[in-house]
């Protein structure tokens, strides 16, 4: 059942508006192809795979091994009914693919779907018997949810990955949202940041987890397709080697009940196996955003300068983010400001429930 996403009251629960299957069977795709659940002990196959793939797909991004660690530790990750590979006769990982239930919906039930074929055996038909996997997994899902939420399959590819993007289409997927890469070079001169009455400016650190998690939800609510980061899925965040809480910086602000809380972040990666892909240092900031209640005096603006110089001074040559299009705080206008320009760009596709 497919269509527009239904906001109406009315609605009704998840598991009584979607049809799953009851078993999901293995693709059969490729006479030379073992199809298989998934186990921890693949986690190499997979990332050599990912990582040939995105030489094509996305050629400058690459998937670590401690994000696939973390992945697949996730107490809501079922590896063997959530995942599956296809192994040749050598043992190399051909295909791999996810559908993976959310944590924590609270506007939208999103199976979030992640496929990948090595580059020399595409258009042989493993893609799309991969993907109707992925789906049925997918409905699954959708099926054993409560919820009386819209219910959304998902995926996203890069601009230039067009078989994944004729794939996806092809089988009824939206292009939902666009997310713009945007790059800075560090050499920019960066004004001197203006202090705001009634605010601390501090290092990120494991005392400030949990506010800084309330922030962030509080504060990406109204984003498209965010929902809220559950406890455990911010600490596997922090477990990542490429974190860098000296280089996160946190807004802090009185607070009646807690004392203090956190009013805006900016948090910030450095993957350092990543460089030659960019031509040298750089540093990834992840997230940037204000709780909704301490937007307009410019908290964003005074964090990230101070962040810009702290990567400058740290050796790193350029800064990157990813932002949504049409964000609706006006995120990219602030960006720009700081002379940031796109130089890459991807798409969010869905299929509605």
């Amino acid at each position: 059942m497919t269509g527009p996403a239904d906001h109406s009251p009315r609605l009704r629960a998840l598991r009584d508006r979607v049809t799953a299957p009851p078993t999901v069977d293995l693709p059969k795709a490729g006479d030379d192809l073992t199809w298989r659940p998934v186990t921890a002990a693949d986690i190499d196959l997979i990332l050599d795979l990912k990582r040939a793939a995105g030489t094509i797909d996305h050629p400058r991004y690459l998937e670590t091994r401690d994000e696939l660690e973390e992945e697949f530790a996730s107490e809501t990750f079922d590896l063997e009914h959530d995942a599956v590979i296809a192994v040749d006769s050598a043992g190399r990982a051909v295909a791999y693919g996810s559908a993976a239930a959310p944590d924590s919906p609270e506007t939208s039930v999103d199976v979030e779907l992640d496929g990948t074929v090595a580059p020399d055996r595409r258009r042989e038909g493993i893609g799309s018997a991969l993907l109707a996997w992925q789906e049925a997994r997918g409905l699954q899902h959708l099926a054993a949810s409560d919820a009386a939420l819209p219910g959304r399959l998902a995926s996203s590819a890069h601009e230039h990955a067009i078989p994944a993007i004729r794939l996806l289409e092809n089988h009824g997927y939206e292009r939902a949202r666009w997310w713009l890469e945007l790059e800075l070079d560090l050499d920019t001169p960066v004004a001197e940041p203006p202090t705001i009455p009634g605010v601390r400016l501090v290092p990120y650190g494991p005392q400030w987890q949990e506010r800084a998690r309330s922030a962030r939800n509080d504060a990406f609510r109204d984003h498209w397709g965010s929902q809220p980061i559950t406890a455990a899925d911010w600490a596997s965040a922090d477990r990542l080697a490429a974190s860098r809480p000296d280089l996160s910086l946190l807004a802090i602000a009185p607070d009646a009940h807690d004392g203090e809380r956190v009013d805006g972040f900016v948090f910030v990666d450095v993957e350092r196996d990543e460089w030659p892909l960019r031509g040298g240092p750089f540093g990834y900031i992840s997230t940037v955003g204000t709780r909704r209640d301490a937007r307009g005096r410019g908290l964003a603006r005074t964090l990230l300068a101070h962040v810009l110089r702290a990567m400058r001074a740290d050796g790193l040559r350029h800064a990157v983010l990813e932002v949504d299009a049409d964000s609706p705080t006006g995120a990219l206008g602030l960006y720009q400001s700081f002379g940031f320009t796109v130089t890459d760009r991807s798409m969010s596709f869905v299929k509605h429930f």
